[in-house]
């Protein structure tokens, strides 16, 4: 029997199941989580990753779209996915996460692009831009040449408003960044605990990690096919680079890789473990003096 005052979000059930997920196809819903299957991507994620993902587009995509990628061989990543849910789900961080559908389930026209490949999971960074004072500008590259960029381009929003806040974001949405690390750096470890195999970092990425690489994938400009001297707002190709925008705000500088932050985590131990034992010390010294 169920007690009088259970719930009915206590009363579903809550799980990381990535093929049940699929098999079931319904959304679940816990403690401000949404999970399910839809549109060639299982997800986890919040009413706030919502609101994100809706300014983005209503602000065209040319506000920073940084991302943590996970690189997972196709085969591996159902278990991926129920272990990197999980774990974003037990540290409360605030966005989402997605994984993608593996070839010929369910959708058979569903195929992974090769472009695509280091890409299987995608944690979103989630950063807030005053859109009435960041200026809209991204890089134009040439329609022959993928990989070279002509010169930075000013955009214009078809919305003079400050997107973001209409989308009830503000600044306090951000989530740290030693939080994105500090779940990267706990990822990796539970995907190197179970096996799990790399499919190699994304063409253009930038690596932190054996599994883990950083991209910025706001919009850049590139010539039309038509005429050279109209402008168009693309997806950044691979050959751009992991900041084909050229945002001036560059997360690689701003995030170490994950060998780097675990020596400072072992550096911080040793710190902490140290000042315990010389205030321990310095304990015993001042109650033998006392006596």
């Amino acid at each position: 029997m169920k007690p009088d005052n259970a719930t009915e979000e206590e009363e579903e059930e809550f799980y990381f199941d990535y093929t049940r997920l699929l098999v079931e196809n319904r959304m679940l819903h816990r403690a401000g989580y949404y999970l399910g299957a839809s549109n060639s991507f299982v997800r986890l994620f919040t009413l706030t990753a919502r609101r994100y993902w809706l300014a983005q587009a209503t602000s065209e995509h040319m506000t920073a779209d940084w991302k943590i990628h996970f690189s997972i061989q196709p085969t591996d990543i159902p278990l991926a996915f129920n272990l990197l849910s999980k774990l974003y789900f037990d540290m409360k961080l605030s966005a989402g996460l997605k994984a993608r559908y593996p070839d010929d389930w369910k959708d058979y026209e569903n195929k992974w692009p090769d472009h695509m490949r280091g890409r299987e999971i995608t944690v979103y960074i989630l950063l807030y831009e005053d859109t009435t004072v960041t200026p809209k500008q991204t890089m134009l590259y040439s329609r022959e040449d993928l990989s070279k960029s002509i010169e930075m381009i000013d955009w214009t929003l078809s919305s003079s408003a400050d997107i973001y806040k209409n989308h009830d974001m503000s600044e306090k949405d951000e989530i740290p960044l030693d939080r994105y690390l500090d779940y990267a750096n706990r990822a990796e470890q539970l995907l190197e605990k179970h096996h799990i195999k790399s499919n190699g970092c994304a063409n253009g990425d930038y690596p932190i990690g054996k599994y883990t690489s950083l991209r910025n994938e706001k919009f850049v400009a590139i010539e039309d096919d038509e005429d050279r001297f109209k402008r168009r707002l693309i997806y950044p190709p691979n050959a751009c680079g992991y900041n084909g925008s050229r945002d001036r705000r560059d997360l690689t500088r701003e995030i170490v890789n994950l060998q780097t932050y675990r020596a400072r985590l072992r550096h911080n131990k040793i710190t902490k473990l140290f000042i315990l034992l010389t205030v321990i010390l310095l304990l015993i010294v001042f109650l033998i003096n006392s006596f």
